[in-house]
């Protein structure tokens, strides 16, 4: 009796053990590797003249504190830049990255990006690069050879660390305009 029981839970052991789970590790990406998604590097022409741009500020939090302060519980950080106008490509000049004290701690383009007509770019920082601090800000520069819209830029920070779950975003805020000379 004890083997006609056993035989099937000893099938479904076997079953349960051989399957293969197709999770694949997301690469770590290391401070410094950072690479804007869906944009083209390009090299601006020494008679490129820019009709509009903005200097845009985001504040982003690479930790926050928790327990009275006492604590410091780390973020990962999602930028996202969208390009909201229906026709025209937009360049980003620029995306430095800020910490709490006003420091530059990196330039995260080498050379100029073109964003097309209603695309995003995104990168992520990683919970494990804190060099920015509880008030890490990016200034992000852009510009565009004809009148486009202004486009939006956001970012997510995310911890799922132990049981807990913790969110929140921001949105940057114009700082600068473009002055155009005639």
């Amino acid at each position: 009796m004890v083997v006609k029981y056993f035989f099937p839970f000893f099938l479904i052991c076997l079953f349960l053990l051989g399957c293969e789970t197709n999770q694949t590790n997301s690469p770590i990406v290391e401070p410094n590797s950072i690479i804007p998604v869906n944009t083209e590097s390009i090299e601006l022409p020494s008679d490129f003249k820019a009709v509009t741009g903005q200097l845009i500020y985001l504040p982003i939090y690479s930790n926050i504190y928790h327990s009275n302060q006492r604590r410091l519980h780390n973020l990962g950080i999602t930028v996202t830049f969208h390009n909201t106008d229906l026709e025209n490509s937009i360049i980003i000049k620029s995306i430095e990255y800020y910490d709490t004290e006003g420091n530059l701690i990196e330039n995260f383009l080498t050379s100029p990006v073109s964003l097309k007509p209603l695309a995003s770019t995104n990168f992520f920082i990683p919970d494990n690069d804190t060099r920015g601090g509880i008030g890490a800000n990016l200034l992000i520069e852009w510009v565009a050879d004809k009148k486009v819209f202004s486009p939006i830029a956001e970012a997510i920070m995310l911890s799922t660390a132990s049981t807990q779950g913790i969110s929140f975003t921001t949105q940057g805020k114009v700082v600068k305009e473009l002055r155009i000379k005639n």
